[in-house]
């Protein structure tokens, strides 16, 4: 994507909210050892976020079932469902259910909100969660997934940080969703109008006039609006807020201290580890 400026610092934010799944697999690589790898590499990193930006509150969003967009179009997301002969299949499995243990720690002993809508996913929640916020309350969203690039075009307030690459997310000058619709998005399958690529779409979304002249072809149109509509951001209802669970956490490191010492994350339980392991956590129990 042209133009996507990039700035490595650090932002002071009042809340921090995580998109989980997008972390969670980040923690597939780096230390590979024994049987709760992801788990050890979750929490250190997770720590270092939140020593890092140090924020009032926590949120981590989850992922729920997207009816609106398998609605719109049955194959959305088809290419991410793991098959009988994925090769990867069993490093999936042992990882999902490292995610399990990550999410039951998390929710019940540390000071997060993880939060998750059963029909949106992680990132409608994380906009719905921003939309209805105040203005004046910065938050910094923590992913690597570009379609955040709409919120920031759209709240004054939000900073994105890729974790990953170190730095702050800018948006670009186009508008984000209009080019994206016209070139698609092949992580989520969905495809983009025939014949357009980066350039071009960039160059039409800057252009009102040349998109309206490009969009008057029926067939165009229509594959313009249905991306379009799949990767905006699903706006909630006042019933819909209603349908957003939250954890309830409980102050309890004995019992963390204790699962990751049968997990053998020595180097974190040990005496002087630990107290520097729990204390970016110890402001958020309010």
């Amino acid at each position: 994507m042209k133009n996507l400026k990039t700035e490595v610092m650090s932002k002071s934010s009042q809340i921090l909210v995580i998109d989980f799944m997008n972390i969670a697999h980040r923690a597939r690589s780096g230390f590979t050892s024994g049987e709760y790898a992801v788990v050890y590499n979750f929490f250190r990193q997770f720590k270092a976020l939140v020593d890092q930006f140090k924020p009032n509150r926590v949120y981590l969003a989850l992922e729920g079932r997207p009816v609106h967009r398998h609605e719109a179009m049955v194959e959305y997301k088809a290419n991410r469902v793991m098959t009988e002969d994925d090769p990867r299949r069993e490093e999936l499995l042992r990882f999902f259910k490292q995610k399990d243990t990550i999410l039951k720690l998390l929710s019940e002993n540390f000071p997060v909100s993880c939060v998750r809508h059963p029909t949106s996913e992680a990132d409608d929640t994380i906009y719905n969660l921003i939309k209805t916020s105040s203005t004046a309350v910065p938050w910094t969203v923590v992913s690597t997934d570009t379609d955040f690039i709409q919120a920031l075009q759209e709240f004054p307030h939000i900073s994105l940080y890729n974790p990953v690459k170190k730095y702050f997310v800018n948006s670009p000058d186009h508008p984000y969703i209009t080019w994206k619709a016209l070139r698609g998005d092949p992580s989520d399958n969905i495809p983009g109008i025939p014949g357009v690529g980066d350039k071009t779409a960039e160059k039409l979304a800057c252009d009102p006039e040349a998109l309206s002249d490009f969009l008057s072809d029926p067939l165009k149109a229509e594959v313009f609006q249905r991306n379009y509509d799949l990767i905006s951001f699903r706006t909630w209802s006042d019933e819909d807020r209603m349908e957003m669970t939250s954890s309830s956490p409980k102050k309890d490191w004995n019992s963390v201290r204790t699962v990751f010492t049968d997990m053998g994350f020595q180097s974190i339980t040990k005496d002087g580890s630990w107290e520097k392991f729990v204390s970016p956590f110890e402001s958020l129990w309010g």
